[in-house]
């Protein structure tokens, strides 16, 4: 079975495609076979890729079919990794993060976002509860400086949920301009300070495999950390 990773927030608008497109382009390049589940109806994932020009699947599954079913599909994609754009609905959250080895839960400098993520992290409690005790967790302060006064309260408001708090990413508009290229951020501005970003939000996701190494080592996470590090041991953004 792949690995899954699974974007979630109960509220739209957080930039949960943009961090999954651009992870996955990020754990392609560092050598994984990896592939992207658009849950959403609202497909935006599929639009990204509508040109053409990613390194990796793109699969349409939104949930219109039971849970088991739409489950197996999931479960039977030919990658060792797959990264889902999750739609902002109970139901398919709570599906998604049955299946997944990972959540990440993007959260931007919003009150409503903040409550919303308090939500999402209560289905996840559920999951866990009741399926899958071990399941990760990583919060993703999103459009953020996490050097400005306010990109700190954000931090720590989200530190109080008790779970792992990854990098900031930031509001920029390179992002903006991959998608309308139709390219992960690592293949449009690769030395930018976006791509930078996603690399170091990639870097905290892998060192997870000291959490639960069997999961990495079947999905060949281990491989993708020691990408990550020979490159920056090169000196590269």
């Amino acid at each position: 079975m792949s690995a899954i990773i699974v974007l979630a927030q109960r509220k739209g608008g957080v930039g949960k495609t943009t961090l999954a497109v651009n992870l996955a382009g990020e754990l392609y390049r560092r050598g994984l076979e990896v592939g992207l589940v658009d849950a959403d109806p609202q497909r935006s994932a599929c639009l990204w890729a509508e040109p053409g020009h990613l390194n990796f699947d793109v699969h349409e599954l939104s949930l219109s079919e039971s849970v088991p079913q739409w489950a197996q599909t999931v479960r039977e994609l030919p990658h060792t990794h797959v990264v889902m754009d999750c739609a902002p609905h109970d139901r398919v959250l709570g599906a998604a993060c049955a299946l997944a080895w990972l959540v990440l839960l993007p959260c931007t400098p919003s009150g409503l976002d903040l409550e919303a993520a308090a939500q999402t992290l209560a289905i996840v409690s559920a999951v866990r509860h009741r399926r899958r005790p071990d399941l990760n967790v990583i919060l993703v302060p999103n459009r953020v400086d996490s050097r400005t006064l306010e990109g700190r309260q954000l931090v720590d408001e989200m530190a109080s949920f008790g779970e792992p708090v990854g990098p900031a990413i930031g509001s920029r508009a390179s992002f903006v301009r991959a998608f309308s290229a139709g390219l992960s951020i690592c293949d449009f501005d690769p030395n930018g300070a976006a791509a930078a970003e996603i690399e170091k939000l990639c870097d905290f996701l892998l060192r997870l495999q000291d959490r639960s190494p069997d999961s990495c080592r079947e999905s060949g996470l281990e491989h993708a950390a020691s990408a990550g590090e020979v490159r920056a041991g090169q000196g590269l953004k």
